[in-house]
């Protein structure tokens, strides 16, 4: 000891307090390490512990069910009652078409209704005569039978000549074949009504429900001039504006649901869905609102990966192969609606983490399917 600090004595001043200042640093760097080393331990349990009950992804997006707004009619735009990400209420008008063509054949259709009411009543007119021609012969050959007899008893006597005899059996026979004219057209005229005659509603026949359903198809073509919207959200790609000449089942705008509706479809690797099962928990972290966390759910898993359903699917049977890892689409449902001021849109990046202890659910399904099959056994 002694002889160290003779040498350290025998060093100049400047490298002495080099030494000292090089131990402090050694033993504040010693002092941190066993601070450090079981915060460090406990960080990297927790991580791996967490890698081994979790499962996440940052190929996720917010995805919804986009309405496309089409008309079920073609006409030409009179009034546009909307623009670009407005919001709309359910059943909200989004515009007008022309509704002149379709009022005239409203009225086209009410006057051929009107015809077919008046058709009917000229059908039971007609059955009235056809029934009251049918008394008339059943009467007529009542005589024509009275007449007969007392002419062939006459006949019989000797006392009437035989060419009045004839007359009286022809006008019998003539009775019968005007009696059997007038039943065929009684069953005619019945047969034309198409039902009973007597019936309640005289106009509960097939031609007037023809006519009634024209005006119904008539009135709902006229309803289709008014394009509203299917349920309250947003407007988007609108690209129709007055003049534009549409025609049926053309594109005119798309309707975003609200935040509330909205849901988060995961793009998880094919290795990571062993242990992932409907209803276990997740959480989604929105770039556009770091720090911010939004508590979900797993509701469904696609049955196929998202190349399988791409427009063009790949050919893995022909050319050179590569294996590449696939994703699957997992949807996840949110638990409760996003705080008003802070909304998710449609396509956000999102980083979805779901916890995977929860093992009791099944692996391919839909929770709204289940719950809704629940409510119909209910009922």
């Amino acid at each position: 000891m002694s002889m160290t600090l003779s040498l350290r004595r025998a060093l100049p001043h400047s490298l002495r307090e080099s030494l000292r200042a090089q131990s402090r640093r050694t033993l504040v760097l010693g002092a941190l390490a066993l601070v450090l080393l079981p915060l460090a331990l406990v960080f990297g349990w927790r991580s791996v512990r967490f890698a081994q009950t979790h499962e996440s992804t940052d190929d996720a997006y917010v995805d919804g069910s986009t309405a496309t707004v089409a008309p079920r009619i073609a006409g030409t735009v009179t009034a546009v009652s909307v623009g670009s990400n407005w919001s709309v209420e359910a059943g909200q008008l989004l515009l007008q078409l022309d509704p002149r063509d379709y009022q005239v054949k409203l009225d086209q259709a009410q006057a051929q209704l009107e015809r077919a009411r008046q058709t009917i009543d000229q059908l039971h007119a007609e059955y009235g005569a056809a029934v009251s021609s049918l008394a008339l012969s059943q009467q007529r050959l009542h005589q024509a039978e009275l007449d007969f007899s007392r002419a062939e008893q006459l006949n019989s006597a000797g006392v009437v000549s035989r060419d009045s005899y004839d007359r009286m059996d022809t006008a019998l026979r003539v009775a019968r074949a005007d009696r059997d004219l007038a039943e065929h057209r009684v069953e005619q005229a019945r047969a034309a009504l198409g039902n009973a005659p007597d019936a309640a509603n005289p106009y509960d026949t097939a031609l007037v429900h023809e006519a009634e359903a024209a005006v119904e198809a008539a009135k709902l073509d006229l309803a289709y001039t008014e394009v509203r919207a299917p349920f309250a959200g947003t407007v988007v790609n609108k690209h129709a504006e007055v003049g534009d000449r549409v025609q049926l089942g053309q594109p005119l705008m798309s309707i975003v649901p609200p935040s509330a509706r909205l849901y988060v479809t995961a793009n998880f690797k094919e290795t990571q869905l062993g242990d992932l099962r409907l209803g276990q928990a997740a959480e989604i972290k929105a770039d556009i609102y770091p720090g911010t966390v939004f508590l979900a759910h797993v509701d469904s898993l696609s049955m196929g990966t998202g190349a399988a359903f791409a427009l063009l699917p790949p050919e893995n049977a022909t050319g050179n192969w590569v294996k590449v890892v696939q994703r699957v689409p997992v949807k996840l449902v949110l638990d409760s609606p996003p705080p008003a001021d802070k909304p998710l849109r449609m396509g956000l990046s999102v980083e979805a983490t779901v916890d995977i202890r929860d093992t009791n659910g099944p692996l391919l399904a839909s929770l709204s399917q289940m719950r809704s099959n629940s409510s119909s056994t209910d009922h």
